[in-house]
C-alpha cells in the first residue's frame, strides 16, 4: 500500500537526521569516534556508540511504523537487539519512550550518566521532519498489511560512517568511500513468499553546505506489486530543469529501476 511507503519515507528522513546529528553535533561525535580500549572490547556497550545509533534508528522506525499501523512493528526485522548492559550491569531496553524527557532518562541509563548526550540524541529523536512525494501522494494502491515483513540495515556502510571523510570526489557519479556510501535501507517483502515489494534507500550525506557545514540527503525509492511498478528518478542536477519527472509509473515489471532499488533486501 502506498500509505506505508510514504511513511517508511518519512520515517527514514527521520532516521537520516539521527545519523547527521550523531556526526554533526559535538557531544555525539565525540562518542562515535571514540576508540575502545583493549580491555573494553567484549563488553556489550562501553561504549559502541555506533551500535546504539543503529538501534535508535531502528526503534525509531518499528515505533513510528507501529504507530501509523497497529500491529506491524512485530513483523519488523533487524541486525541489531535493543538490549544494552550499562557500566553498573544494569539490562536496559532500548526504546522510543512518548515524550522526550522519558527518552533523555532511558538514554542516560544506558549512556551511564552522559546527560549532555542523551538531551542531544533525544531531541533529534523526538524532531519530526517533513517529507513528500506528489507521485505517491496522486497513487493509491492497496497491498494486504498482514503478509508484510519489513527489514531494516539502520545505517549502512559503518567504517565510512565512523571514519569517512568528506571530501571525497566522486568517479563519474559514484563514491568510492567517504560518507557519501553511507545509507539507510529498508525492505518490504511478501512475509509468505519472500518477494520483494518496496524498497528505500535514503543517503543521509548527499551536499554539503560549506557555510554551515551542514549536510542534504536524499531518497531512492521503489515499489512493485502485481502489474505496478513505481519508482523514483532523480536525474543529475545539470538535467534538473523542470522537463523530466522525478517518478516514472510503469507496467514493465521487468523494470530494473525498480528491482534495484527493491533488491536491497535481506530476509530475516
Amino acid at each position: 500500500m502506498s500509505d506505508i511507503l510514504r511513511e517508511l519515507l518519512h520515517v527514514s528522513e527521520k532516521a537520516a537526521s539521527i545519523a547527521r546529528a550523531c556526526r554533526q553535533q559535538e557531544a555525539l561525535f565525540q562518542l562515535l569516534i571514540e576508540e575502545k580500549k583493549e580491555g573494553e572490547k567484549n563488553k556489550k556497550f562501553a561504549v559502541d556508540f555506533k551500535t546504539l545509533a543503529d538501534v535508535l534508528v531502528q526503534e525509531v522506525i518499528k515505533q513510528n511504523m507501529e504507530n501509523k499501523f497497529p500491529g506491524l512493528a512485530k513483523k519488523i526485522f533487524g541486525e541489531e537487539s535493543n538490549e544494552f548492559t550499562n557500566d553498573l550491569g544494569e539490562k536496559v531496553i532500548l526504546r522510543l519512550c512518548p515524550t522526550e524527557e522519558e527518552t533523555v532518562e532511558l538514554l542516560s541509563k544506558v549512556l551511564n550518566g552522559n546527560k549532555v548526550a542523551s538531551e542531544a540524541l533525544a531531541k533529534v529523536v523526538h524532531q519530526d521532519v517533513a517529507f513528500t512525494d506528489p507521485t505517491l501522494d496522486s497513487i493509491e494502491i492497496t497491498i494486504p498489511q498482514d503478509i508484510l515483513g519489513i527489514w531494516v540495515d539502520p545505517i549502512d556502510s559503518t567504517y565510512q560512517y565512523i571514519k569517512g571523510s568528506a571530501d571525497v570526489k566522486s568517479n563519474q557519479g559514484i563514491f568510492p568511500s567517504g560518507l557519501q556510501c553511507v545509507t539507510i535501507l529498508i525492505g518490504v517483502y511478501d512475509i509468505q513468499t519472500g518477494v520483494p515489494l518496496m524498497g528505500v534507500i535514503n543517503q543521509p550525506f548527499v551536499s554539503q553546505d560549506l557555510n554551515t557545514l551542514r549536510w542534504k540527503g536524499q531518497c531512492y525509492w521503489g515499489l512493485s506489486y502485481m502489474e505496478t511498478n513505481i519508482y523514483s528518478h532523480q536525474p543529475s542536477i545539470s538535467k534538473r530543469n523542470g522537463s523530466e519527472p522525478r517518478s516514472q509509473l510503469t507496467k514493465n515489471t521487468s523494470s530494473q529501476a525498480v528491482f534495484s532499488v527493491l533488491l536491497i533486501l535481506k530476509e530475516p
